[in-house]
């Protein structure tokens, strides 16, 4: 555990509440942009889930996207000021465990559902925050647990020293392997 390393680790209430709008905003205007550049004949070959996001993002509005990017800005500020008092943020990776291999979450139709389920990771994708996964456990079942180390701005060098530091703690797990 980071206290085993000497860390002062303090359980923090949520910084801002989940920005499932501007982040899927974003997603899909980048998307479209994305896959504009490929010629129709190889859309065919994309994941049906991204095609029809890029879909919703062709119809988004500068305004709208715009909008988006300065909740992405102000949740920047608010990680700043919280990285002022805190050196690191440690968070689930993912809510849930790993699911089968081959078995979907949702409607693979549907991209909207992923923010979700993976509401501790991008945040600080639109932060453009370094952050690292790193295994901290088995489920019951012998699936990966990953804890999430975020860092300030440009701080990887920071959050890579501690995913280490972590992992020298911990023992080696590996899921059972099943033929």
């Amino acid at each position: 555990s980071f206290e085993a390393l000497g860390a002062i680790v303090e359980e923090v209430d949520a910084i801002f509440p989940p920005p499932r709008e501007a982040i899927f905003t974003l997603w899909a205007a980048g998307a479209a942009l994305l896959l504009s550049a490929y010629p129709a004949d190889k859309r065919a070959l994309v994941d049906p889930g991204l095609v029809a996001t890029a879909a919703e993002g062709e119809r988004i509005s500068a305004v709208d996207y715009l909008g988006a990017d300065l909740v992405r800005t102000a949740l920047g500020q608010q990680m700043a000021a919280f990285h002022r008092k805190y050196d690191l943020l440690l968070t689930p990776t993912m809510p849930i465990p790993a699911l089968p291999v081959g078995q979907d979450l949702n409607d693979p139709a549907s991209e909207r559902h992923w923010i979700d389920w993976s509401p501790f990771s991008y945040p600080f994708n639109m932060t453009r925050q370094p952050a690292a996964s790193i295994p901290c456990g088995l489920t019951r079942a012998g699936l990966p647990i990953g804890l999430q180390i975020v860092g300030p701005l440009y701080a990887d060098d920071r959050v890579l020293r501690a995913a280490r530091a972590f992992e020298t703690t911990q023992p080696e797990r590996r899921p059972p392997l099943t033929p």
